[in-house]
Protein backbone atom coordinates (compact mmCIF):
# COMPACT_ATOMS: atom_id res chain seq x y z
CA UNK A 1 0.00 0.00 0.00
CA UNK A 2 2.60 2.64 0.89
CA UNK A 3 4.55 1.07 -2.75
CA UNK A 4 1.23 2.08 -4.38
CA UNK A 5 0.92 5.53 -2.67
CA UNK A 6 4.56 6.89 -3.52
CA UNK A 7 3.53 5.68 -7.32
CA UNK A 8 0.73 7.58 -7.36
CA UNK A 9 2.45 10.58 -5.85
CA UNK A 10 5.60 10.56 -8.35
CA UNK A 11 3.30 10.31 -11.23
CA UNK A 12 1.20 13.22 -10.05
CA UNK A 13 4.19 15.34 -9.83
CA UNK A 14 5.76 14.20 -13.25
CA UNK A 15 2.42 15.12 -14.97
CA UNK A 16 1.93 18.48 -13.49
CA UNK A 17 5.75 19.46 -14.74
CA UNK A 18 5.02 20.61 -18.17
CA UNK A 19 1.80 22.18 -17.19
CA UNK A 20 3.73 23.74 -14.65
CA UNK A 21 6.27 25.16 -17.73
CA UNK A 22 3.39 26.00 -19.99
CA UNK A 23 1.94 28.05 -16.97
CA UNK A 24 5.61 29.61 -16.78
CA UNK A 25 6.00 30.19 -20.37
CA UNK A 26 6.63 33.93 -21.17
CA UNK A 27 3.02 35.35 -23.21
CA UNK A 28 3.70 35.24 -26.84
CA UNK A 29 1.81 38.70 -27.29
CA UNK A 30 3.49 41.39 -25.07
CA UNK A 31 1.08 44.03 -23.98
CA UNK A 32 2.34 47.94 -24.98
CA UNK A 33 -0.55 50.22 -24.79
CA UNK A 34 1.85 53.57 -26.03
CA UNK A 35 0.50 55.94 -29.06
CA UNK A 36 2.08 55.86 -32.26
CA UNK A 37 4.14 58.45 -32.68
CA UNK A 38 3.81 61.09 -36.07
CA UNK A 39 6.00 59.52 -38.93
CA UNK A 40 5.90 60.46 -42.52
CA UNK A 41 7.26 58.12 -45.37
CA UNK A 42 6.64 57.69 -49.00
CA UNK A 43 5.32 54.35 -50.87
CA UNK A 44 6.13 52.91 -53.54
CA UNK A 45 4.02 55.41 -56.16
CA UNK A 46 5.82 58.68 -54.00
CA UNK A 47 2.41 59.33 -52.39
CA UNK A 48 2.80 60.84 -48.96
CA UNK A 49 2.29 58.90 -45.68
CA UNK A 50 1.43 59.41 -42.39
CA UNK A 51 -0.02 58.61 -38.91
CA UNK A 52 -3.26 60.00 -39.13
CA UNK A 53 -3.93 58.38 -43.05
CA UNK A 54 -4.26 54.63 -41.32
CA UNK A 55 -6.50 56.28 -38.62
CA UNK A 56 -9.47 54.11 -38.16
CA UNK A 57 -8.00 51.12 -39.58
CA UNK A 58 -6.58 47.83 -37.20
CA UNK A 59 -2.72 47.38 -38.92
CA UNK A 60 0.22 45.60 -38.27
CA UNK A 61 3.59 47.11 -38.43
CA UNK A 62 6.92 45.64 -39.41
CA UNK A 63 10.25 47.14 -40.01
CA UNK A 64 12.06 45.15 -43.28
CA UNK A 65 15.17 45.13 -45.68
CA UNK A 66 14.70 43.34 -48.72
CA UNK A 67 17.17 40.39 -48.57
CA UNK A 68 17.72 40.08 -44.85
CA UNK A 69 18.03 37.36 -42.79
CA UNK A 70 16.10 37.94 -40.33
CA UNK A 71 13.19 39.40 -42.63
CA UNK A 72 13.45 35.74 -43.90
CA UNK A 73 10.56 35.03 -40.61
CA UNK A 74 8.25 38.81 -40.81
CA UNK A 75 7.80 38.86 -44.10
CA UNK A 76 6.14 35.20 -44.72
CA UNK A 77 4.13 36.18 -41.69
CA UNK A 78 2.59 39.65 -43.22
CA UNK A 79 2.07 37.27 -46.27
CA UNK A 80 -0.07 35.19 -44.40
CA UNK A 81 -2.12 37.69 -42.56
CA UNK A 82 -2.78 39.57 -45.65
CA UNK A 83 -4.26 36.24 -47.33
CA UNK A 84 -6.42 36.25 -43.91
CA UNK A 85 -7.73 39.59 -44.32
CA UNK A 86 -7.38 39.85 -47.65
CA UNK A 87 -10.10 42.45 -48.94
CA UNK A 88 -11.11 43.37 -45.22
CA UNK A 89 -11.07 47.02 -45.64
CA UNK A 90 -10.71 47.23 -41.83
CA UNK A 91 -7.36 45.66 -41.47
CA UNK A 92 -3.81 46.72 -43.28
CA UNK A 93 -0.33 45.96 -42.94
CA UNK A 94 2.88 48.51 -43.30
CA UNK A 95 5.84 47.32 -44.00
CA UNK A 96 8.78 49.91 -43.50
CA UNK A 97 12.23 49.39 -45.71
CA UNK A 98 14.69 50.14 -43.60
CA UNK A 99 16.97 50.29 -46.89
CA UNK A 100 17.76 49.23 -50.53
CA UNK A 101 14.19 51.78 -50.04
CA UNK A 102 14.18 53.51 -53.83
CA UNK A 103 11.19 53.12 -55.51
CA UNK A 104 11.76 50.21 -58.11
CA UNK A 105 13.15 48.34 -55.66
CA UNK A 106 10.39 48.61 -53.27
CA UNK A 107 7.73 48.17 -56.08
CA UNK A 108 9.32 45.17 -56.99
CA UNK A 109 9.00 43.48 -54.17
CA UNK A 110 6.12 44.31 -53.07
CA UNK A 111 4.80 42.58 -56.01
CA UNK A 112 6.74 39.27 -55.72
CA UNK A 113 5.13 39.31 -52.31
CA UNK A 114 1.45 39.39 -54.13
CA UNK A 115 0.91 42.33 -52.18
CA UNK A 116 -2.44 44.15 -52.32
CA UNK A 117 -1.78 48.02 -52.72
CA UNK A 118 -4.72 49.04 -51.33
CA UNK A 119 -4.36 46.86 -47.94
CA UNK A 120 -0.33 46.36 -47.81
CA UNK A 121 1.84 49.37 -47.76
CA UNK A 122 4.99 49.47 -48.46
CA UNK A 123 6.93 52.69 -47.62
CA UNK A 124 10.47 54.22 -46.95
CA UNK A 125 12.21 57.18 -46.61
CA UNK A 126 15.57 58.27 -49.18
CA UNK A 127 17.11 59.72 -45.95
CA UNK A 128 18.29 56.87 -44.12
CA UNK A 129 19.46 58.56 -41.41
CA UNK A 130 16.16 60.42 -40.57
CA UNK A 131 13.86 57.10 -41.20
CA UNK A 132 15.97 55.08 -38.86
CA UNK A 133 15.37 57.95 -35.79
CA UNK A 134 11.51 57.61 -37.29
CA UNK A 135 11.21 54.02 -36.39
CA UNK A 136 12.56 54.88 -33.06
CA UNK A 137 10.73 57.01 -32.12
CA UNK A 138 7.57 56.33 -33.17
CA UNK A 139 7.10 52.99 -33.18
CA UNK A 140 9.97 52.19 -30.73
CA UNK A 141 11.84 49.65 -32.43
CA UNK A 142 15.60 48.91 -32.49
CA UNK A 143 17.55 49.49 -35.94
CA UNK A 144 20.86 50.22 -36.50
CA UNK A 145 23.66 49.97 -38.74
CA UNK A 146 25.92 46.95 -38.19
CA UNK A 147 29.45 47.58 -37.88
CA UNK A 148 30.42 44.33 -39.13
CA UNK A 149 28.83 44.88 -42.28
CA UNK A 150 27.60 41.36 -42.75
CA UNK A 151 26.30 40.06 -45.98
CA UNK A 152 22.44 39.52 -45.35
CA UNK A 153 22.67 41.69 -42.58
CA UNK A 154 23.74 44.66 -42.98
CA UNK A 155 20.99 46.26 -40.95
CA UNK A 156 20.34 45.33 -37.52
CA UNK A 157 16.68 46.07 -36.69
CA UNK A 158 14.02 44.71 -34.85
CA UNK A 159 11.68 41.59 -35.98
CA UNK A 160 8.84 42.37 -33.90
CA UNK A 161 5.69 42.97 -35.54
CA UNK A 162 2.98 45.55 -34.02
CA UNK A 163 -0.03 45.78 -33.51
CA UNK A 164 -1.99 48.89 -33.83
CA UNK A 165 -5.63 50.23 -33.11
CA UNK A 166 -7.87 52.42 -35.28
CA UNK A 167 -7.09 55.47 -32.48
CA UNK A 168 -3.05 55.10 -32.83
CA UNK A 169 -2.21 53.23 -30.07
CA UNK A 170 0.22 50.40 -30.49
CA UNK A 171 -1.52 47.30 -28.63
CA UNK A 172 1.34 45.05 -28.54
CA UNK A 173 3.87 42.62 -30.19
CA UNK A 174 4.66 39.29 -31.16
CA UNK A 175 8.05 38.11 -32.69
CA UNK A 176 8.16 37.10 -35.87
CA UNK A 177 10.15 33.84 -35.73
CA UNK A 178 7.15 32.34 -33.81
CA UNK A 179 5.74 29.64 -35.99
CA UNK A 180 1.77 30.68 -34.43
CA UNK A 181 2.85 34.80 -34.92
CA UNK A 182 -0.04 35.01 -37.60
CA UNK A 183 -2.50 33.11 -35.81
CA UNK A 184 -1.94 35.15 -32.29
CA UNK A 185 -2.11 38.67 -34.89
CA UNK A 186 -5.26 37.39 -35.96
CA UNK A 187 -6.58 36.14 -32.72
CA UNK A 188 -5.87 39.57 -31.21
CA UNK A 189 -6.97 41.45 -34.57
CA UNK A 190 -10.70 40.42 -33.73
CA UNK A 191 -10.67 41.14 -30.21
CA UNK A 192 -9.78 44.85 -31.25
CA UNK A 193 -12.64 44.57 -33.89
CA UNK A 194 -14.56 43.40 -31.54
CA UNK A 195 -14.13 46.31 -28.87
CA UNK A 196 -14.73 48.77 -31.34
CA UNK A 197 -17.54 51.54 -29.90
CA UNK A 198 -18.37 52.15 -33.19
CA UNK A 199 -17.55 49.94 -36.02
CA UNK A 200 -16.36 52.64 -38.73
CA UNK A 201 -13.89 52.78 -41.25
CA UNK A 202 -11.70 56.05 -41.48
CA UNK A 203 -11.31 55.32 -45.34
CA UNK A 204 -15.00 55.14 -45.80
CA UNK A 205 -16.04 58.18 -44.17
CA UNK A 206 -15.44 60.53 -46.91
CA UNK A 207 -17.33 58.89 -49.27
CA UNK A 208 -20.33 58.18 -47.32
CA UNK A 209 -19.90 62.20 -46.68
CA UNK A 210 -20.14 62.92 -50.67
CA UNK A 211 -23.08 60.17 -50.53
CA UNK A 212 -24.80 62.44 -48.00
CA UNK A 213 -24.26 65.54 -50.27
CA UNK A 214 -25.56 64.15 -52.96
CA UNK A 215 -28.40 62.76 -51.50
CA UNK A 216 -29.25 66.43 -49.89
CA UNK A 217 -28.38 68.11 -53.22
CA UNK A 218 -31.01 65.32 -54.57
CA UNK A 219 -33.70 66.06 -52.40
CA UNK A 220 -33.28 70.13 -52.40
CA UNK A 221 -34.11 69.73 -56.37
CA UNK A 222 -36.78 67.30 -55.71
CA UNK A 223 -38.52 69.29 -52.95
CA UNK A 224 -38.44 72.38 -55.57
CA UNK A 225 -40.57 70.71 -58.22
CA UNK A 226 -42.94 69.47 -55.83
CA UNK A 227 -43.69 72.72 -54.94
CA UNK A 228 -43.50 74.26 -58.05
CA UNK A 229 -46.22 71.24 -58.94
CA UNK A 230 -48.18 72.46 -55.76
CA UNK A 231 -47.56 68.98 -54.05
CA UNK A 232 -47.22 71.21 -50.70
CA UNK A 233 -47.08 68.00 -48.39
CA UNK A 234 -45.06 66.11 -50.47
CA UNK A 235 -42.57 69.41 -50.66
CA UNK A 236 -42.67 69.42 -47.01
CA UNK A 237 -41.75 66.02 -46.34
CA UNK A 238 -38.90 65.95 -48.73
CA UNK A 239 -37.18 69.09 -47.86
CA UNK A 240 -37.19 67.87 -43.92
CA UNK A 241 -35.46 64.42 -45.62
CA UNK A 242 -32.99 67.42 -47.26
CA UNK A 243 -32.52 68.90 -43.43
CA UNK A 244 -31.63 65.62 -41.60
CA UNK A 245 -29.56 64.23 -44.42
CA UNK A 246 -27.42 67.13 -44.21
CA UNK A 247 -27.27 67.23 -40.22
CA UNK A 248 -26.27 63.89 -40.68
CA UNK A 249 -23.39 64.89 -43.17
CA UNK A 250 -22.41 67.87 -40.31
CA UNK A 251 -22.37 65.45 -37.97
CA UNK A 252 -20.32 62.37 -40.03
CA UNK A 253 -17.73 65.31 -41.13
CA UNK A 254 -17.02 66.79 -37.76
CA UNK A 255 -16.33 63.35 -36.27
CA UNK A 256 -14.47 62.22 -39.60
CA UNK A 257 -12.02 66.01 -39.33
CA UNK A 258 -11.99 65.63 -35.41
CA UNK A 259 -12.15 62.55 -33.85
CA UNK A 260 -10.12 60.59 -36.96
CA UNK A 261 -7.96 63.42 -38.45
CA UNK A 262 -7.50 65.09 -35.07
CA UNK A 263 -8.23 68.44 -36.09
CA UNK A 264 -5.67 68.46 -39.26
CA UNK A 265 -6.77 69.52 -42.46
CA UNK A 266 -7.09 67.25 -45.98
CA UNK A 267 -4.46 67.29 -48.02
CA UNK A 268 -4.85 68.63 -52.12
CA UNK A 269 -1.64 66.76 -53.66
CA UNK A 270 -2.76 68.42 -57.24
CA UNK A 271 -0.23 71.01 -58.69
CA UNK A 272 -0.60 73.84 -61.11
CA UNK A 273 -3.79 75.49 -62.05
CA UNK A 274 -6.14 72.65 -60.15
CA UNK A 275 -4.89 73.41 -57.19
CA UNK A 276 -6.10 77.18 -57.40
CA UNK A 277 -9.65 75.86 -58.56
CA UNK A 278 -9.44 73.50 -55.72
CA UNK A 279 -8.95 75.99 -53.04
CA UNK A 280 -11.53 78.34 -54.62
CA UNK A 281 -14.14 75.75 -54.53
CA UNK A 282 -13.17 74.75 -51.44
CA UNK A 283 -13.43 78.26 -50.06
CA UNK A 284 -16.78 79.31 -51.40
CA UNK A 285 -18.47 76.24 -50.23
CA UNK A 286 -16.99 76.19 -46.59
CA UNK A 287 -18.26 80.07 -46.15
CA UNK A 288 -21.81 79.52 -47.96
CA UNK A 289 -21.81 75.83 -45.78
CA UNK A 290 -21.73 78.14 -42.44
CA UNK A 291 -24.18 80.98 -44.22
CA UNK A 292 -26.66 78.18 -45.44
CA UNK A 293 -27.18 76.56 -41.89
CA UNK A 294 -28.77 79.00 -40.23
CA UNK A 295 -30.52 80.10 -42.89
CA UNK A 296 -31.92 75.92 -43.76
CA UNK A 297 -32.95 75.96 -40.06
CA UNK A 298 -34.87 79.25 -39.76
CA UNK A 299 -37.08 78.58 -43.41
CA UNK A 300 -38.10 75.39 -42.04
CA UNK A 301 -39.17 76.36 -38.86
CA UNK A 302 -41.39 79.14 -40.97
CA UNK A 303 -42.65 76.73 -43.28
CA UNK A 304 -43.76 74.40 -40.32
CA UNK A 305 -45.33 77.49 -38.71
CA UNK A 306 -47.45 78.40 -42.22
CA UNK A 307 -45.46 81.76 -42.00
CA UNK A 308 -45.33 81.63 -46.41
CA UNK A 309 -44.51 84.93 -46.98
CA UNK A 310 -41.22 85.28 -45.48
CA UNK A 311 -40.45 81.40 -45.94
CA UNK A 312 -40.72 81.92 -49.68
CA UNK A 313 -38.74 85.20 -49.34
CA UNK A 314 -35.88 83.50 -47.81
CA UNK A 315 -36.14 80.30 -49.72
CA UNK A 316 -35.86 82.22 -52.61
CA UNK A 317 -32.16 82.60 -51.15
CA UNK A 318 -31.50 79.67 -49.46
CA UNK A 319 -32.37 77.16 -51.82
CA UNK A 320 -29.30 78.13 -54.56
CA UNK A 321 -26.95 78.11 -51.63
CA UNK A 322 -27.90 74.89 -50.26
CA UNK A 323 -27.78 73.22 -53.47
CA UNK A 324 -24.02 74.99 -54.05
CA UNK A 325 -23.13 73.77 -51.09
CA UNK A 326 -24.27 70.35 -51.43
CA UNK A 327 -23.25 69.87 -54.92
CA UNK A 328 -19.52 71.21 -54.18
CA UNK A 329 -19.41 68.41 -51.38
CA UNK A 330 -19.23 66.14 -53.99
CA UNK A 331 -17.19 67.84 -56.23
CA UNK A 332 -14.48 68.70 -53.31
CA UNK A 333 -14.83 64.60 -52.86
CA UNK A 334 -13.95 64.03 -56.48
CA UNK A 335 -11.03 66.37 -55.99
CA UNK A 336 -9.71 65.36 -53.43
CA UNK A 337 -9.93 61.14 -53.99
CA UNK A 338 -11.99 60.08 -57.21
CA UNK A 339 -9.18 62.17 -59.81
CA UNK A 340 -6.92 59.04 -59.62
Amino acid sequence: MPRTFAICCLLFVISSVPAQDEKNEPPRFTVIDYPVGNFSFDDWDGELITARDLRGTIWIAQTFVPGCNQCSTSIPTMKRLQEMFRGNKQVKFVSIALAFNDSVTLKKFAKDQNADPDQWLFLADTDEKRLHLTVTSAFHLSTARNPQKMVGDDILHSTKLLLIDPYGIIVGSVPSAADDAADILKHEIERVRMRQPIPVIASDLPRFNAILNGSAGTLLLLGWLLIRLRYETLHKIVMLLALAVSMAFLSSYLFYHFAVLGGEPMRFRGEGAIRVVYFAILLTHTVLAVTVAPLAIFITVQGLRNALASHRRIARWTLPIWLYVSITGVVVYWMLYGRS
